[in-house]
């Protein structure tokens, strides 16, 4: 940090140097000032921002706007609240705004301090703790209902197999028995995939390359598709170091996601998969030290996933697809969670999707 003249460290230099947005506005209602983190959640430089009226420079912010008038005489009222942020490009940011007015010694109105702070970590660990908190009501719930549902269908198994011998003269009757034996055991199956996504799992962590378990899992791919006109595109960081993880939970992440892109392009188009270093460390857990993070982006060209749908594409039992189980996912985002990442998906309908895994970097 640099010093003043006087050999003092200047106010600019300290605001400059906070993870917080600060913004400046003189008694005429026109900005004066603006720290990096505001010209990040803005996406507006400070020289753009200098001089003009706060009503111009957050017109999409009608409630920002009115915050900062409460601010100004005649009010000068210090007011918080939180809301979404509209960048100058339309990206919504969730945020925490303090609006205080400010005055000299003698009390004489100069203008108002916004104090802006991202909120988007916090809510996506809020979302994260609700669907943590909904799982494990489902896992009590499929508990109970398993050793109930189980033991019937044990028996209805055993009696369509009876059933089978006694009419094995009977073509017809015959495959209607191993229809019912294949519909019992998908229903086993389904219960299994329940209990396993709602039960806790040991992890076995060891630094793994995330370059070496990708290829891996599009070698494991490659046959499926090795018919379709489809190309991976792969724009690896060669430069990332280890990760912390358990090789075949995450191999279980990354094949289903992988898959599901193929299955989503429907034989034609093309996979992006993109890994890249997290720029900042961050704390994902109350408690915990700041972890430093790498993601994953794999992407597709398919026809996207609609906005109604993207708030419950990591629900149990939500699926898009007509013979789907809707729990794949789920189990990605327990497999993510208890490593201590995130995953996310970005998608517009008809633009393809994006669904972004973050993992923690081996110490």
């Amino acid at each position: 940090m640099t010093e003043a003249p006087d050999g003092k460290i200047s106010w600019e230099n300290i605001l400059t140097s906070l993870e917080d947005g600060v913004i400046l506005i003189d008694r005429n209602g026109k900005a004066s000032f603006m720290n990096q983190a505001a010209e990040t959640l803005t996406e507006i430089s400070a020289s753009q921002a200098l001089h003009q009226p706060h009503t111009a420079l957050f017109k999409k912010n009608a409630w920002l706007v009115e915050m900062v008038n409460k601010s100004r005489p005649p009010h000068q009222i210090a007011s918080r609240g939180e809301g979404d942020l509209t960048s100058r490009r339309g990206r919504q940011v969730p945020v925490s705004l303090t609006v205080s007015p400010l005055q000299d010694r003698y009390g004489r109105p100069l203008g108002s301090v916004l104090v802006l702070r991202d909120l988007t970590h916090r809510k996506e660990l809020e979302e994260d703790l609700k669907r943590s908190d909904r799982l494990a009501q489902l896992g009590t719930l499929a508990a109970g209902l398993a050793h109930e549902v189980k033991n019937p269908l044990g028996g209805i198994r055993g009696a369509a197999q009876l059933l089978k011998r006694e009419v094995a003269s009977n073509a017809a009757l015959a495959q209607y028995a191993d229809i019912v034996v294949r519909e019992v055991d998908r229903v086993n199956l389904l219960i299994e995939q329940l209990l396993d996504l709602t039960r806790p799992t040991t992890l076995h962590l060891d630094p793994l390359n995330i370059h070496e378990l990708l290829e891996e899992v599009l070698l494991l791919e490659r046959e499926a598709v090795a018919d379709w006109d489809v190309t991976v595109k792969k724009i690896f960081d060669p430069s990332l170091p280890p990760i912390m993880g358990d090789r075949a939970q995450l191999t279980q992440v990354f094949l289903n996601l992988i898959k599901n892109a193929f299955q989503a392009m429907n034989g034609k188009g093309r996979l992006t998969i993109t890994t890249r270093m997290e720029t900042d460390f961050h704390i994902r857990e109350q408690g915990k030290k700041r972890n430093q993070f790498i993601w994953v982006d794999v992407e597709d060209d398919g026809p996207g996933i609609r906005e109604e749908d993207l708030q419950h594409i990591f629900s149990p039992f939500f699926t898009t697809k007509n013979n789907g189980s809707g729990l794949g996912l789920a189990v990605c985002h327990r497999i993510v969670n208890e490593h201590g990442g995130l995953i996310r998906v970005e998608s517009r309908e008809g633009e393809g999707a994006t669904f972004k895994v973050s993992l923690l970097v081996a110490e």
